[in-house]
């Protein structure tokens, strides 16, 4: 903030021009998280199950929830629709060890994505463990110290700089200069494209059998004869 301050012209103690670059953060970063499903935005955290009780609330930055797996009994949570759960157990009394986790949807008053478990929790033990793809939350003065690293990928944190002093530019009347430093950050989020596009390392794909749920299978039948 305080870099884009600058390269404004702007007083970088001023409350209000920080309340300002502070609003163009929020949404410089936002349009950053829709440029490409970004590797650091995937995230993992977990919850430990009370007895008796259904319903959990995830962190509060998910924004898909992506898969389930029961920790402590070292086994997976299959991710099914809340109505396959009422059609299974209409008054939700069956309990046990919960293997299939149901997305809810947005709890009203925290805002947080909130799932049910099937069987109900027999025990207050188990820790559920969860991977999840993240959204970038608003920042307020409270963050105004935090790092921008568990946020935004340092190789694209560049690109807030110039998006923040490009829509200040644009507030005071500069349009030829928020152009030119919308230029560099549109420079940045292609590098930054690039290295995400080649985060898998030397990891292989294969394509799925006919057989498979996936999408992109093929089928393969030996021809008779043809094995020996």
């Amino acid at each position: 903030m305080q870099i884009a301050l600058r390269r404004v012209g702007l007083a970088t103690t001023s409350t209000t021009f920080k309340d300002g670059a502070r609003d163009y953060l929020n949404i410089v970063s936002k349009d950053i998280a829709t440029r490409a499903k970004w590797f650091w935005l995937f995230k993992e955290s977990n919850f430990t199950c009370v007895e008796d009780q259904r319903s959990y609330s995830l962190a509060s930055d998910v924004a898909e929830p992506l898969s389930f797996r029961n920790h402590t009994e070292n086994h997976i949570m299959l991710v099914w629709s809340s109505q396959n759960l009422d059609a299974s157990d209409p008054d939700h009394s069956v309990t046990g060890d919960s293997r299939f986790v149901s997305i809810n949807g947005i709890d009203s008053s925290t805002g947080y994505v909130t799932v049910s478990l099937y069987p109900l929790p027999d025990n207050s033990t188990d820790v559920v463990k969860y991977r999840y793809y993240a959204f970038i939350p608003d920042f307020d003065s409270d963050n105004d110290g935090d790092s921008l690293d568990t946020y935004i990928h340092p190789i694209v944190q560049p690109a807030a700089v110039f998006g923040i002093s490009a829509l200040y530019k644009e507030e005071k009347g500069d349009d030829q200069g928020a152009m030119v430093d919308k230029a560099e950050m549109e420079r940045i989020i292609q590098r930054g494209l690039m290295q995400n596009r080649q985060i898998d390392g030397n990891r292989s794909f294969r394509m799925r059998r006919r057989d498979d749920l996936a999408p992109g299978r093929f089928s393969f039948q030996p021809v008779e004869g043809s094995l020996s």
